[in-house]
């Protein structure tokens, strides 16, 4: 990796754009009762009805930034930084102009990412039954899986529809995964901004510049809606937000996971960008046999996650976030440099450690008290 790659003004554009863009998103929601209402639910943890539509800002921020001002500004910023010698602007016009070459299929998935995102806002709106609603998400996965041959995990060359079929439950087990997650304020975002900033410089290292633009810019768009959702949150991005998220990072791991298996041998390597999202497996894995355990609907959403299991332990909501956020930094750092190091073993780290946490977590966990 170059080490002048300055790749900040792929950042800030889309950040700017979002932070700007949420102020007015929020006027939108509480005009059109775009709301959500902690009475509409047991397990919800906020205490005043707070606006949905933080997922409308991050697209905003990320469709602008990706298709309105890289091609306007990529030509002209190439030019000055040629004549005057601006090497902070070169790496970043090298990975932007990457993308807008070779962006057809990130634009293909994106445009499913879009499908999911209208599907998520219906729901946060009015309200959708769950089995419609899942059928409508796995059709929209689907759909992509079978346009997008680049979206498909290889773990079975010999079996292609195998391989669609793990990819597709891959996409709709994440995409629900982080819309489990978002049930703190700045914790699904937040994952999900920690999870883009190691793929992208996954991507980075074995120079796919196109994919690490989709990562940066995405990146930077959440951090401008984190602004507003860290604690004590003034909006969030809902369903259409959850659901978005969880399927464009999975995606993305997929994509990388597909670059690596054409340079690489070790299957380890080949793994390392799905394993980055091993805090969501872990969180959605768990609560879902909580719920099998105790007779609940996977569907109902309660107090079972992770980050409700850390304050009945005694931390304060705040703090769950935050030692979430620890832990996905450190899988997603031993990925990276098992990635840069060219130590395949280095990736278990990881896995190790969620393993020692899920252990500990079933030693101590205590159910949430009855309402």
């Amino acid at each position: 990796m170059d080490s002048q790659l300055s790749l900040w003004p792929l950042v800030l554009g889309p950040l700017s754009v979002t932070a700007l863009a949420v102020p007015f998103v929020k006027r939108l929601a509480w005009r059109y009762n775009l709301v959500d209402r902690p009475e509409t639910g047991a397990h919800k943890s906020h205490e005043q009805p707070t606006p949905y539509g933080g997922a409308i800002a991050i697209f905003c921020g990320l469709l602008l930034s990706l298709y309105v001002v890289l091609p306007y500004l990529v030509p002209i910023l190439q030019q000055q930084a040629i004549e005057g010698n601006h090497a902070w602007l070169l790496g970043s016009l090298l990975v932007a102009g990457d993308f807008m070459q070779k962006g057809a299929d990130l634009s293909l998935l994106l445009a499913g990412g879009f499908a999911l995102f209208l599907l998520g806002l219906a729901d946060d709106w009015r309200g959708l039954p769950p089995l419609p609603r899942f059928l409508a998400q796995l059709f929209i996965i689907t759909a992509v899986v079978a346009t997008l041959p680049a979206c498909r995990l290889s773990l079975f060359p010999e079996v292609p529809l195998l391989n669609m079929a793990l990819t597709v439950f891959w996409l709709t087990a994440m995409s629900n995964a982080f819309n489990f997650l978002d049930n703190m304020d700045g914790l699904s975002a937040g994952i999900a901004a920690i999870n883009l900033i190691f793929l992208a410089f996954m991507a980075l290292l074995v120079r796919d510049f196109a994919l690490a633009t989709f990562c940066l810019v995405l990146f930077g768009a959440l951090c401008g809606f984190l602004l507003y959702n860290l604690p004590p949150a003034t909006i969030f991005m809902g369903d259409a937000g959850g659901l978005f998220l969880g399927y464009s990072v999975a995606a993305i791991a997929v994509l990388l996971s597909q670059t690596y298996a054409e340079v690489t041998l070790f299957a380890a390597h080949q793994l390392a960008s799905l394993l980055v999202l091993a805090v969501p497996i872990y969180d959605f894995a768990s609560v879902n046999l909580i719920r099998i355990r105790t007779g609940s609907k996977p569907w109902i959403g309660d107090k079972n996650h992770i980050s409700h299991r850390l304050v009945r332990l005694g931390l304060s909501r705040r703090g769950a976030v935050l030692a979430i956020y620890l832990v996905t930094t450190f899988t997603g750092l031993s990925a990276l440099l098992a990635l840069h190091f060219n130590q395949p073993s280095w990736i278990a780290i990881g896995p190790l450690l969620i393993g020692v946490i899920a252990i500990a977590d079933r030693l101590s966990y205590r159910a949430p008290e009855s309402a």
